[in-house]
């Protein structure tokens, strides 16, 4: 494969999966057509990069469908000055795209193979707003770099802990699926704004992503 086939891929994965969920900034859809995804992905697994499924990276761990991600961060309404935590960000695709967005973009993962591996994304595509961490226990977040004007959970997770509330700045703003441990398949997207010392959820769409297993109550 070559990189012209991946570039048509990449227009047709915009142009047939992205746009048709209703996807509107202007900024992500450029992100998502310039950044390349195969340099994100196994080798293995090249066939897959722009298809319509996750792909396995880690044992349970995926990379989300980049439509469902599209959706995510286009709820998440990120702007120029923003700092953002990411947890959970495997091999630092969606790191890519969102310093595109943003003033500053922390990244942790539980898995020292996979964060090694979005260090080394990063630095060759010379993004100079992102910061890569090991942390085994992707919950306890990032405290060090805290206050985020946004915090992303790159996956589904039972409840926000309230240690993250507190990483956030005040009237900040938590992502991600919640699922309850009845409900094997479809999660919650959710926006949770941070009020005082609690949190006040808005729903956006269903979705089935990867359990965070940090998690798990």
């Amino acid at each position: 494969m070559h990189e012209k086939f991946f570039e048509i891929a990449r227009s047709n994965m915009v142009k047939n999966q992205v746009l048709p969920n209703n996807v509107k900034n202007r900024e992500l859809i450029d992100a998502l057509l310039e950044i390349k995804k195969e340099l994100f992905v196994p080798t293995k697994d090249m066939d897959l990069v722009y298809s319509d499924r996750d792909i396995l990276v880690s044992h349970e761990r995926n990379i989300i469908r980049t439509f469902v991600i599209a959706k995510m961060l286009d709820k998440c309404n990120f702007q120029k000055d923003n700092t953002i935590l990411v947890i959970g960000c495997l091999t630092g695709y969606t790191l890519a795209i969102i310093s595109r967005l943003v003033n500053y973009v922390f990244g942790v993962d539980n898995d020292k193979n996979l964060t090694e591996i979005a260090v080394q994304n990063i630095n060759n595509l010379n993004i100079l707003n992102c910061s890569v961490f090991y942390k085994k226990d992707l919950s306890a977040g990032l405290e060090k770099s805290a206050p985020y004007d946004k915090i992303f959970i790159e996956g589904s997770v039972e409840k926000v802990p309230d240690n993250l509330l507190k990483q956030l700045k005040e009237d900040g703003e938590i992502f991600t699926v919640i699922k309850n441990k009845e409900d094997n398949y479809v999660g919650e997207f959710i926006r949770g704004l941070k009020v005082d010392s609690g949190i006040s959820i808005e729903k956006f769409f269903n979705t089935n992503v990867n359990v965070l297993k940090d998690f798990i109550i």
